[in-house]
């Protein structure tokens, strides 16, 4: 293949095809999942304000069945993240004699399971709910699962922070190694 009357590698433009696809879909998921966090955020906030028991404990059975819904989703992104994403940057960046990634993915990984610790006491305290349950516990219950979203929210945006400008690095290298 010729690009700008030079011969061009077929392994450079499967290598560039190849981020720019997982760099597209990281933005996509990550929009996608922004989006729910976001509506699940203000929610659980509506039902941690309500006065009226019965439907603010009505809003969180309805949030536990989206949050159940979004932990899934969340789980097939982490998996083709640790599966494709991050094996290809950690690759990338060792040929290349640059420090490792992998502490830095390391604290991704904390903030993630933090978040999903908030979450699972969103669950718990969700389950041990009762119509006669005081007001605290509803709220506590809300609360736990704002703080997951908010915790969740920006470790996305650490993760993007993260991750785009070593795709950018790793496309501008490798378009000046073929250019």
């Amino acid at each position: 293949m010729m690009v700008h009357g030079k011969p061009q590698m077929k392994s450079e433009s499967a290598h560039v095809t190849e981020l720019s696809a997982l760099v597209d879909r990281l933005k996509e998921e990550h929009a996608e999942l922004m989006q729910v966090l976001d509506e699940m955020e203000q929610q659980s906030v509506q039902a941690e304000q309500e006065t009226d028991k019965s439907r603010a404990i009505g809003s969180l059975l309805h949030l536990r069945l989206w949050a159940t819904a979004f932990q899934e989703e969340l789980q097939k992104h982490s998996d083709w993240e640790e599966r494709e994403l991050y094996p290809f940057l950690n690759v990338y960046f060792h040929k290349h004699n640059k420090p490792s990634i992998v502490p830095s993915l390391w604290m991704l990984e904390k903030e993630h399971e933090l978040a999903m610790d908030n979450m699972n006491s969103f669950f718990r305290a969700v389950h041990a709910l009762r119509p006669d349950s005081d007001a605290m516990l509803i709220k506590r219950a809300a609360a736990y699962l704002t703080h997951s979203c908010r915790i969740m929210k920006e470790h996305l945006e650490k993760e993007q922070q993260f991750i785009f400008p070593l795709t950018d690095r790793a496309l501008t290298d490798i378009d000046f190694l073929f250019s």
